[in-house]
C-alpha cells in the first residue's frame, strides 16, 4: 500500500513567502536564494501535488483555488513548527523552555503574579520573559514575533489575533461621597459639562471602551484629564479633583471604607473581558496551554473572591 509523502517545508515555506509577497523576487530576497531557484521549487511542489498553485502574470503571481487551500493549511503547520524551534531552542540555552509574555501595567501588577506562582509550580524550569506595553502594543509584539502570549482585553477583528477569554469585570463611575451623583446612584447626562473626567492613557484598549461606551450612551466628553497611574486617580477623585471609569476591584477597598463611592453610569453596563492572545493561525504549544489554563482558573478565582 503506498503512503502519501509529507510536504517539503522548505518548498511551504517558500511558498508561503511567494503568496505573501505576490512576486518571485520577493520571495527569493526574503529566502536569500535566486528567482530560479524558488521557480524551480515551486515548480517541484505542483508536480509533487499534481496540481497547479500559482497563475503567474509576468512578475506578479496569485493562487489558484488549490493554491489558496494549501495556504490555509500550510499556514499553522508552520507557525507550530517555528514555535517548536523556539521552544527546543530555550531547552539548549536555558536547560527549560522559554515563554514570552506581553502584558499591561496594571495586568503585571494584579494578575500576573498569581498566574506566575500557580505555574511555576507545575513548570519549574520554564524561563519567563515578560514585556510591558498596553493591549495595542502587545498586539503588535504579537504580530512581530518579539513575545509568544499576551495577556489583554479582548481584541476587535482588525487586530488580526487569536483569543482566549478568562473573565470579565464591569466598569462604573467612581466618585467622592460628598459629590451629587453618590447619592443618587446614577450619572447625571446633564451635569456632565461641570464634570472633570480622569480616563486612562489613550493608547490603552480601556480608553477606547469608556469612549465607546460613552457615545452609545450619547455623551460628548469637551475635555478630560489623562491619567495611567491608578493610585494617584483614586486620590484625585477623594479630594473632588475628578471623577473616573473604574473597575470595582481596583478600588473594593476604598468602597468599603467609604472613602469613595461607585454610581452607575447607565443601565448599559460597561464591561471588559480579559484574556490570553496569541498569533493568528498559530497554534498553541504544551507550555502555552497550561499558561492559558492556568490563567483561565485565577480569573475564575478572580471573579469569586474579588466579587467582579
Amino acid at each position: 500500500m503506498k503512503r502519501n509523502r509529507p510536504l517539503d517545508t522548505r518548498q511551504l515555506m517558500a511558498f508561503e513567502l511567494l503568496a505573501d509577497t505576490g512576486s518571485f523576487t520577493g520571495a527569493a530576497k526574503s529566502l536569500f536564494l535566486t528567482q530560479s531557484a524558488v521557480s524551480h521549487s515551486m515548480r517541484a511542489l505542483e508536480d509533487d501535488l499534481g496540481c497547479a498553485l500559482l497563475r503567474r502574470h509576468g512578475k506578479k503571481v496569485s493562487l489558484t483555488d488549490a493554491g489558496k487551500y494549501l495556504l490555509d493549511a500550510a499556514r499553522p503547520i508552520l507557525r507550530q513548527m517555528e514555535n517548536t524551534r523556539s521552544e527546543l531552542e530555550g531547552f539548549e540555552r536555558y536547560g527549560s523552555s522559554r515563554l514570552r509574555i506581553g502584558t499591561s501595567p496594571k495586568s503585571c501588577q494584579f494578575f500576573l503574579p498569581s498566574i506566575l506562582r500557580r505555574f511555576k509550580e507545575e513548570h519549574t524550569r520554564c524561563r519567563f520573559e515578560v514585556e510591558d506595553g498596553h493591549t495595542p502594543e502587545c498586539f503588535r509584539m504579537l504580530r512581530a514575533g518579539e513575545i509568544d502570549l499576551a495577556i489583554t482585553l479582548e481584541p476587535r477583528k482588525a487586530d488580526e489575533v487569536e483569543f482566549l477569554p478568562w473573565f470579565s469585570d464591569e466598569m462604573r463611575l467612581v466618585v467622592a461621597p460628598d459629590h451629587p451623583w453618590a447619592k443618587t446612584g446614577w450619572m447625571n447626562k446633564k451635569n456632565i459639562p461641570q464634570q472633570n473626567f480622569i480616563l486612562p492613557n489613550k493608547k490603552s484598549y480601556t480608553f477606547l471602551l469608556i469612549m465607546d461606551y460613552l457615545k452609545q450612551e450619547d455623551v460628548r466628553l469637551t475635555s478630560f484629564l489623562e491619567m495611567s497611574n491608578l493610585e494617584a486617580i483614586k486620590e484625585l477623585i477623594k479630594v473632588g479633583c475628578g471623577i473616573s471609569f473604574l473597575a470595582s476591584w481596583t478600588v473594593s477597598k476604598e468602597v468599603d471604607t467609604g472613602d469613595l463611592v461607585m454610581v452607575r453610569p447607565a443601565r448599559r453596563k460597561l464591561s471588559r473581558t480579559f484574556g490570553v492572545s496569541f498569533p493568528k493561525g498559530r497554534g498553541l504549544s504544551q507550555t502555552e496551554l497550561a499558561f492559558a489554563r492556568i490563567g483561565e482558573q485565577v480569573g475564575c478565582e478572580w471573579m469569586v473572591n474579588r466579587k467582579i
